[in-house]
């Protein structure tokens, strides 16, 4: 059987490698993962003490990313476009973030032309190189004195840009950059090694790590080897988020490659307490391998493994979460019952409601009431005592309290009062576990209080049933 050569447009496939990472701000990461890489090198050497700082600038026609870790030289360069899917840094003793040096193309997806500023060290010469897209060739010199950089570092303008990244609703947006780079590289800047800011319109986006004001969750998982081989392992952070709003990310040295396993079929983990929204979380997996352009992982063996311990400490971690969730509807409930009478207790001081005797709790100081066409006259005194010595006066009503429990007797009363307590019927079908349901009940049951006849309670349970029915039918026909 003959062997051929496969053939085809280096300069478009080129443009397409590119275009690998799915949006324009996870490609405009690359040069900030290039800078990381290069720092680490460095500081590694010694030749470098400084944080690792980058600077995007972002104007209406161009993108300039400048960056304070060594740069290139002009031999370095001609390798690393020589070499493209064949990284150099596949060598390198220390862990990269990059692995097939092909960040330097993600240029791709965000404009037509790159162009390189780099100096290696102080001393040594500015190497200018210009990258086109659809084009296999490059252009490669000493920069005038004018485009040379004071020290080392690496300066990339990106030109004839797809998009305007100035305006607000891009997705190269300031905003949006500041919060991609937050998720993507939160490892880096909360350890301090990196700064990264971005400058559009006169205005300065610092990148922060976010900040976390959670509980913590499943410390006994900080560290997890894969059970077929020990020496592999993957790092754990978790903490538990009320709102349901979080997501749990897959991290390879430091920088988020999976940002959600909820978007990610993950052989079921999507559907787990992972995806749950309760879970926040970081898990740094190093030994797993990035895919091209680091939108997901190689599905070989270690990630299979991988999978499997996760699914193993899956159970712990919902137990955990199920335990503070039911903690947190504790106190929501509390928040609803406290609101709730302090609601009723303002509508029922009203003057609508002055002749109403309130249960204790509810009742505010206020004036005796006086009905039309009555006088009050002074009493006689006949020298004896309102009541007996040591024996307290009446008080008005109960201290009262608001619950929410399911009664015994089936779903058709909405509440009742028992030993001060306002009790709401959660299987009631009229049942919501807001504040305004429950000053409705309190009301409710503060008017019966009143009632000497023994039918109130009848009647208003019938009236909220009505009124329910009503909302309910309006609601559906708007």
């Amino acid at each position: 059987m003959a062997k051929k050569k496969i053939r085809g447009n280096w300069g478009v496939l080129l443009s397409y490698i590119g275009k690998l990472y799915g949006t324009p701000a996870n490609a405009i990461k690359e040069y900030t993962s290039n800078a990381l890489d290069e720092w680490r090198k460095a500081r590694e050497k010694g030749e470098m003490e400084s944080v690792c700082e980058v600077t995007y600038s972002l104007e209406k026609g161009r993108i300039t990313i400048d960056y304070n870790s060594p740069g290139m030289d002009e031999k370095e360069f001609e390798n690393a476009l020589n070499r493209v899917a064949e990284s150099v840094k596949l060598g390198s003793s220390i862990p990269q973030i990059g692995q097939l040096g092909i960040g330097i193309f993600a240029f791709n997806q965000i404009g037509n032309t790159c162009t390189f500023y780099s100096k290696k060290a102080k001393g040594s010469p500015t190497v200018k190189v210009k990258l086109m897209s659809n084009s296999e060739n490059y252009d490669i010199d000493k920069a005038a004195k004018h485009e040379s950089r004071q020290n080392s570092g690496m300066t990339v303008i990106i030109a004839g840009l797809h998009q305007d990244p100035t305006k607000p609703r891009g997705s190269l947006a300031p905003y949006l950059l500041q919060r991609s780079f937050a998720e993507k590289f939160d490892s880096y800047l909360r350890q301090g090694y990196l700064k990264v800011k971005i400058n559009c319109g006169g205005k300065t986006y610092e990148v922060k790590p976010i900040e976390i004001n959670l509980p913590k969750v499943g410390e006994a998982f900080s560290q997890v080897p894969l059970s077929t081989d020990r020496q592999k392992q993957f790092d754990c952070q978790f903490w538990f988020d009320a709102s349901g709003k979080s997501r749990v990310s897959i991290r390879h040295t430091g920088v988020s490659i999976i940002e959600d396993l909820k978007n990610y079929p993950a052989y079921g983990l999507e559907e787990s307490v992972y995806a749950s929204g309760f879970l926040k979380g970081y898990i740094d997996a190093d030994f797993l391998k990035p895919l091209p352009a680091r939108t997901s992982f190689e599905e070989n063996r270690d990630w299979v493994q991988f999978l499997v311990e996760l699914d193993k400490i899956c159970s712990s971690l919902e137990a955990e979460i199920e335990e503070l969730r039911q903690e947190e509807e504790e106190k929501k409930l509390t928040e609803v019952q406290k609101k709730a009478i302090e609601i009723a207790r303002e509508v029922l001081n009203q003057e609508q409601f002055r002749d109403l005797e309130l249960l204790a709790g509810l009742s505010k100081r206020r004036s005796p009431v006086v009905h039309p066409g009555e006088t009050h006259k002074e009493g006689q005194k006949t020298g004896e005592h309102s009541k007996k010595e040591g024996e307290q006066g009446q008080l008005s009503g109960f201290r009262i309290a608001y619950q929410e429990i399911p009664f015994e007797d089936g779903t058709s009363r909405h509440s009742r009062f028992l030993s001060g307590i306002v009790q709401a019927n959660e299987l009631n079908p009229d049942f919501r576990r807001e504040v305004d349901y429950g000053a409705l009940m309190i009301g409710k049951e503060a008017i019966i209080y009143n009632d000497k006849s023994g039918g109130a309670d009848y009647f208003l349970e019938k009236l909220l049933s009505y009124m329910f029915q009503v909302q309910l039918k309006t609601r559906k026909g708007r």
